[in-house]
């Protein structure tokens, strides 16, 4: 039985960028540091962007934070530099923006409703 996610691991083409979008575009916090890794604080999983080559296998990924204001968020990181997709709407249960990173995961902004 599985009982908790302890890590989500982003696989990156250019670890350089990547890390650069998780750090200063979402405002994530490095926790850990080596060639073979960066690992990010949030309030759940660690967060870990990893060389692509280094893990094998292919596949896209989709991460969604749960944020206070979805607009502030969205906005900060379409200032700094993110690439939208779709920008804050109304979905069931809350407000939903969606996001890519360098590798064109996509990183979901999630405001549930109050």
């Amino acid at each position: 039985m599985l009982d908790q996610v302890l890590q989500v691991a982003i696989l990156a083409a250019d670890m350089k960028k990547s890390v650069n979008f998780y750090s200063y575009v979402l405002g994530l916090t490095v926790i850990t540091r080596s060639e073979r890794s960066v690992e990010f604080r949030t309030d759940g999983p660690v967060l870990a962007v990893r060389p692509r080559e280094q893990a094998g296998g292919s596949g896209t990924t989709q991460i969604t934070f749960q944020v206070a204001d979805v607009e502030v968020t969205f906005n900060d990181a379409k200032r700094r530099g993110a690439r939208v997709i779709s920008p804050p709407r109304t979905v069931d249960g809350g407000r939903l923006a969606r996001l890519a990173d360098p590798d064109g995961n996509i990183i979901e902004l999630f405001e549930p409703e109050a």
